[in-house]
């Protein structure tokens, strides 16, 4: 099943005090990996929108052959960072899996899972897809939203992103896929890099 990704990296990175898609991980950056991750899906398009760290983002989503997307007004929350990057998918027919560029411990079998799963449970192409991790069954990201789905993800306002949407008018169409390794852990201060990185950032 073909599939565009949005990779979302405009975000203030308030917390961390300093941007977090260029903190290292495994020899390059948080966002590198993100890259490395989701490029492996064979997806017709991939996006990734910056913000403050514009033209450092955009450089790495090219040496991928991604496609980078500026957002001018990052402080507006994540929902505006989401609009940018499907507006650039240009109406594109494809479902779109939404990322998040500072989870460095996702895998590519993981999201070729959630792939394969949204593939075989989709009917009408109004399913939601959202992982579950480890035995607590935390709820996360990346989510992949049916088509239908493009238009209203662009309305949205506000820091929630996609998750408003799937409280309201498309709750009913939100089905869940378990990971059964805690690997959704995001890095929002200096303390959880610090401690991700020393188990799992190193060469």
């Amino acid at each position: 099943m073909d599939i565009d990704v949005v990779i979302l990296a405009a975000g203030l990175s308030r917390r961390m005090g300093t941007s977090k898609i260029l903190l290292p991980w495994r020899g390059r950056t948080l966002l590198d990996a993100a890259c490395e991750v989701y490029g492996d899906l064979g997806g017709n398009k991939i996006v990734v929108t910056g913000g403050e760290q514009a033209t450092e983002a955009a450089q790495i989503a090219n040496s991928w052959g991604f496609t980078a997307v500026y957002n001018e007004a990052p402080e507006r929350g994540q929902s505006s960072s989401l609009a940018k990057g499907i507006a650039a998918l240009a109406n594109s027919p494809r479902p779109v899996l939404c990322a998040v560029a500072d989870q460095p411990l996702i895998t590519q079998e993981a999201v070729r899972k959630m792939q394969k799963g949204y593939s075989v449970l989709n009917q009408d192409d109004k399913l939601i897809l959202c992982p579950l991790y480890g035995h607590n069954k935390e709820r996360g990201n990346p989510v992949i939203f049916g088509p239908v789905w493009k238009d209203a993800l662009q309305q949205l306002v506000g820091d929630e992103g996609g998750r408003r949407l799937m409280r309201g008018e498309a709750k009913d169409f939100v089905q869940f896929i378990e990971i059964s390794e805690p690997i959704g852990v995001d890095v929002d201060t200096p303390f959880e890099y610090e401690q991700l990185y020393n188990r799992r950032g190193k060469i």
